[in-house]
């Protein structure tokens, strides 16, 4: 900060902790020329060291200084020595004027050794007493009020700012180790009132509070500094104000949603977990303190119910990729996708960018189902584990994926008690708890107990097994039971009646979740599809995933041996064509829904069938190349706004083709990866094969956003609002993109922007370059529209304008000195860019963090570093 030597203060001689002035023992030199104190202000800044002249014509009358400038400065350099003179003086040294002063006689340095005791202090009376006395110098809001380069704060006034929060923090905890927990909750309710974002102090209020014995006030204080966190920059609060409210009231807060599409896990069945509470007690125990854990059993032993039913229960995000229907090469793009993650290129590629993303979160990552694909989970868990030390990965598999620190827990079947009452084991409880599920008035006479008693013996009791035995022997009758195998999914597929068998065997195209109108598309069913999947549901062949929706999914055990049987029938290829298109229907509905009122929810059934589609697309690209090229020409089509990865790479591959809708989603799609010259050549192909309005917005839109130059982008936008029978939010892509061209002069451009936006998307783009226009003329204003747009962005689940609008939210923040706003979103910018891979703003944004770090002494941060020291520097900004 200030250099110099000194034999030690004597007494306060320059006052720049607040407006500046001279202090003369008790007298104080007010300075009502405001010229001298921004002198005066300029040269303690630096004290001690040469200033130039032209730095401080600039400090005191700004850039464009009136012509007599430098005989006015000459004029207040003699004031300021008569002033100062004989503790300090002002003289000329070569380059410029330098204040030589004792450093110790300047508050803003006094302060600064005050705090730096007070950490360091042993006793907390010590502590109080020194940082009481740095508080004390304050006079002022601000440091060096009079230095505001380019109309923002000084970087030392930023910096002093925070230093002020330490020294609050620290005389707070000292209050608190001398049980004054009263005075400490007062003092911080203080800041709260007028600083709700300094997030670490509002955890020590808690704290404070709570020791005080004013615990309500306490949880309404959180609630406030919460509510104000989503009403003003729309994110969540910090983990350590959520623990200062767990360890308040002894739960944690709410269930927090996060800002990026992570794949959530999916709900538990309705049914009730049976048999299984010392394996979730101890699975959930594993999850607090292991970063591998396998749960490990035979097929239909209930590992996916347990991980789910576990879940439930944790105040944890936990992202979940679904592995059973996938080949091995499309793991590392799955778990890409389910994290949000825009990655393409070889395995190692992708995890590398999984891996960069996970470094800095802390999260549970549930892979389900990957036996079939050991190779690659075993990739994934060595790239991820050493360089991701907040991240736990948590497995089903039937055997261990045999990675060094993995705990596995086996799931074994249900004891039968072959020397007790097999009836009233836990397998009998099971068993009779799903008859009655199926059949409420489910009984065994006498004349069946034995029977039913073999079966339970004879059985493998697997929960799977048990269910099915069970719903078979209350649909029709106990008497089924005889004979039974220990291979029950088999034994219960082979009991089927012709009709049911095929029906079940064509369901299995499905990867996921389906309903019953597709599953009649897709098995050709002619409309009578209800009374088959009913069956299949009464006889748990298929579970149902939400009854109000009818909504249904094949257990992956009876997927496996349907799907065995599909594959021996010729009408596989037809069933899989069938799915394929209706796929493409799906995808066709969306993208039309993607420019009118009903977006939001057509991306939802996009999102929940996205499997369904990159399986559909895999199969047609080895099948039906044209089939393939339209589907993915009509992924292109959905919303600009959002970011569907599970289809990018599919995109991106399909560029080849001579489908001009394929080659727009392609160039689209680079444009994601953040490969502007690939999807520029992309485009320009795409906009030469077009031969629809449709097919030329698709190109021109991508051109407007890949353009090297600002000339060849405003082109691509008149071109494109000169279409014909285009939708109105197409044409409001167009007017958008120019009006950030414009920026300042674009209002007429944001005005049309608006009055064209229909779907929820386009109002957030709408709202996003209505708050960039705002910016560029009024940053107060323009930070608040923006706050709008991002609280827009996130209701519509447009992602990449949240993004967007965040990282110059965060920008105005700072230029503005508001720093632990900025700060805020800054960290959230840098993952949302280092996510979807944008390389140019992820370096903008990296840049913003260095500056930020900097202004707080941390020094310049480059590159990557910034995020993961930003991170660790956040309780400091958050004070």
């Amino acid at each position: 900060m200030m250099f110099g030597v000194g034999t030690g203060p004597r007494g306060l001689l320059v006052r720049a902790l607040g407006q500046a002035w001279v202090q003369r023992g008790s007298a104080r030199e007010a300075l009502p020329d405001p010229a001298l104190r921004s002198l005066l202000a300029a040269l303690a800044v630096r004290a001690n060291e040469p200033v130039p002249q032209a730095d401080l014509i600039a400090a005191v009358w700004g850039p464009r200084p009136h012509t007599s400038a430098e005989d006015a400065l000459g004029t207040r350099v003699s004031r300021l020595r008569s002033l100062l003179e004989p503790a300090a003086e002002v003289a000329w040294e070569g380059t410029g004027y330098v204040l030589r002063v004792d450093p110790g006689r300047i508050d803003a340095v006094r302060f600064e050794r005050l705090v730096t005791r007070a950490a360091a202090a042993s006793a907390p009376r010590d502590a109080v007493r020194l940082a009481d006395r740095a508080l004390a110098l304050w006079s002022g809001p601000v440091a060096f009020p009079e230095l505001r380069p380019g109309g923002r704060r000084h970087p030392e006034s930023l910096r002093l700012g925070e230093l002020r929060w330490r020294a609050v923090e620290l005389l707070a905890r000292g209050e608190l180790a001398l049980g004054q927990a009263g005075e400490a909750a007062d003092r911080l309710l203080e800041v709260v009132a007028v600083e709700p974002f300094r997030e670490r102090l509002c955890a020590l209020a808690l704290t404070a509070l709570h020791r005080a014995g004013r615990s309500a006030e306490a949880v309404e204080t959180f609630r406030q500094v919460r509510a104000r966190l989503d009403a003003e920059l729309g994110v969540d609060p910090s983990v350590e104000l959520r623990e200062a409210y767990r360890a308040v009231t002894g739960e944690p807060p709410e269930r927090l949603t996060r800002r990026w599409p992570v794949r959530a896990a999916r709900r538990p069945p309705p049914t009730t977990l049976l048999g299984r509470d010392s394996e979730q007690a101890r699975l959930t125990a594993l999850v607090g303190r292991e970063r591998l854990i396998t749960v490990t059993g035979g097929g239909g032993a209930g590992k996916t119910r347990l991980v789910l039913e576990t879940l439930a229960t944790l105040d944890t995000q936990a992202p979940t990729v679904e592995l059973a229907a996938l080949a091995g090469d499309e793991v590392p793009l799955a778990v890409a996708a389910a994290l949000g993650v825009h990655a393409h290129g070889s395995a190692d590629e992708t995890l590398d960018a999984v891996a960069d993303h996970l470094s800095g979160q802390r999260l549970l990552l549930v892979l389900d189902n990957c036996e079939h694909v050991l190779t690659e989970v075993r990739s994934l868990a060595k790239r991820v584990l050493p360089s991701c030390p907040s991240v736990t990965l948590l497995a089903t598999s039937r055997v261990p994926l045999g990675v060094g620190g993995e705990r596995v827990l086996p799931l074994a079947p249900l004891p039968a008690d072959p020397h007790g009452e097999p009836l009233t084991s836990l397998s009998g409880a099971l068993f009779l708890a799903r008859a009655r599920r199926v059949r409420p008035q489910f009984v065994i006479t006498p004349e069946q107990t034995g029977l039913l008693r073999g079966a339970l013996l004879t059985m493998d009791c697997l929960p799977l097994n048990l269910e099915l035995a069970a719903s078979r022997a209350a649909v029709e009758g106990v008497a089924e039971l005889e004979g039974l195998p220990r291979d029950v999914v088999e034994w219960a597929f082979d009991r089927l009646d012709p009709a049911d068998r095929d029906l079940l065997a064509s369901l299995t195209v499905f990867r996921g979740e389906f309903d019953l109108g597709a599953a009649d598309e897709v098995a050709d069913a002619g409309g009578a599809i209800a009374a088959g999947i009913t069956r299949l549901a009464e006889l748990s062949l298929l579970t149902v995933e939400d009854a109000a929706l009818a909504r249904f999914r094949v257990p992956e055990l009876v997927r496996q041996v349907a799907a065995r049987h599909l594959t021996t029938t010729p009408q596989e290829h037809k069933t899989r064509d069938r799915h394929a298109r209706w796929c493409l229907d799906l995808a066709t509905a969306a993208a039309a829904d993607a420019t009118g009122e009903h977006d939001l929810a057509a991306a939802e059934r996009l999102r929940r069938n996205a499997s369904d589609l990159t399986g559909a697309l895999r199969w047609a690209v080895g099948e039906d190349q044209g089939l393939a090229a339209e589907l993915a020409g009509r992924l292109g089509l959905l919303s600009p706004y959002r970011s569907e990865v599970d289809f990018l790479a599919w995109q991106l591959r399909l560029g080849d083709s001579e489908h001009p809708l394929a080659v727009g989603a392609a160039a689209r799609a680079a444009v994601r990866y953040g490969d502007l010259a690939t999807a520029r050549r992309l485009a320009e192909r795409a906009a030469g094969l077009a031969t629809t309005a449709e097919q030329r917005y698709l190109a021109l839109h991508t051109l407007a956003l890949s353009s090297p130059d600002v000339e060849s982008s405003r082109l691509a936008c008149h071109e494109l609002l000169g279409l014909s029978e285009l939708a109105a939010a197409h044409l409001a892509d167009g007017w958008g993109v120019l009006a950030l061209l414009d920026r300042g002069d674009g209002g007429t451009a944001a005005g049309a922007t608006h009055t064209l936006a229909v779907s929820s998307a386009h109002r957030a783009y709408a709202s996003y370059v209505d708050g960039m226009v705002r910016l560029a003329r009024d940053p107060e204003d323009g930070v608040a529209a923006l706050g709008r747009a991002r609280t827009l962005a996130q209701l519509a689940g447009a992602e990449l304008i949240d993004g967007a609008a965040t990282s110059a939210q965060a920008g105005a923040l700072l230029r503005l000195g508001r720093l632990p706003e900025a700060a805020k979103l800054l960290t959230h910018s840098l993952e949302h860019w280092q996510r979807v891979r944008a390389p140019a703003q992820l370096e903008a944004t990296t840049r913003q963090a260095s500056e930020l770090l900097a202004a707080l002494g941390a020094g310049e941060v480059p590159g990557p570093a910034a995020l993961s020291t930003l991170g660790a520097v956040h309780g400091t900004l958050a004070r």
